[in-house]
């Protein structure tokens, strides 16, 4: 359910309710949740927290008002001024129509990422390259022979943050096999640089990424796969059946026993 959560919040309600408010403060437009979070997370700017009818509320009070508001969905749009280092996240209460769209496209996403799940397993791959944050790059002749772990994540995605530690045993259990660990995402290296002076990460982390992501059909996250020696897809985790972790290692046990 988590990552269910997680798809909401990076993929679903974003600009589409972002309707012109009054309130916002002047110079302030309309972000992504991508964009915004990315902008956030360099330039930690003054934020202002308001009610769909413009009051202001304390920021320490959005936990509690998420709790109690379970019977009123209502998703968050955000602003922001990067001139005046200035943003602003508004509550928008989902009419039925809004949940009706939300869970349609919900639906389509989770439709589509099945077919694509079990169109790439047990396909071989014919390519692959990947750039890790020193610039070295990683492509399939490079890694031939060897099994290879990809992890799918962004750097506010908290499910994603949440298995960190159990990717990190991962690969220090397998570390001395034929097997590489690389975590592929979206957000630039300045960004992951700073996300790594809070977070513990030791798989080789491929920033800016995108060409791979959507090589794999990646919409939901986290998004784990492991490759073997041949190339072939071995295993997609399910959107529904957790991240997949205790089947690759069955898996990596299989083809490195000890």
């Amino acid at each position: 359910m988590k990552k269910i959560i997680c798809l909401f919040t990076f993929l679903v309600i974003e600009i589409i309710f972002a309707q012109e408010k009054t309130f916002i403060p002047e110079g302030q437009i309309a972000l992504d949740r991508t964009t915004y979070f990315e902008f956030v997370q360099k330039k930690r700017p003054k934020t202002q927290i308001f009610l769909p009818d413009g009051k202001e509320l304390p920021s320490k009070k959005l936990d509690s008002l998420n709790k109690t508001t379970h019977d009123q969905p209502f998703t968050i749009l955000f602003y922001a001024d990067t001139i005046q280092n200035k943003a602003s996240l508004v509550l928008k209460y989902l009419s039925k129509e809004d949940v009706k769209l939300r869970n349609e496209e919900f639906r389509k996403q989770q439709k589509d990422f099945e077919k694509n799940r079990r169109k790439l397993i047990g396909s071989t791959l014919t390519e692959l390259s990947l750039t890790d944050m020193e610039g070295k790059t990683y492509t399939l002749e490079d890694l031939k022979g060897k099994a290879i772990f990809l992890n799918f994540w962004f750097t506010q995605c908290k499910p994603c943050i949440e298995e960190m530690p159990d990717l990190n045993k991962l690969k220090e259990k397998y570390n001395d096999q034929n097997v590489v660990f690389f975590a592929v995402t979206y957000n630039e290296k300045k960004l992951i640089v700073d996300f790594l002076k809070r977070t513990d990460l030791e798989l080789t982390i491929i920033p800016n990424d995108r060409k791979t992501i959507d090589q794999f059909h990646v919409s939901f996250y986290p998004t784990n796969i492991l490759i073997d020696p041949n190339g072939k897809v071995l295993f997609i985790n399910e959107l529904l059946g957790g991240n997949g972790l205790k089947e690759i290692k069955k898996l990596l046990d299989k083809m490195f026993p000890e």
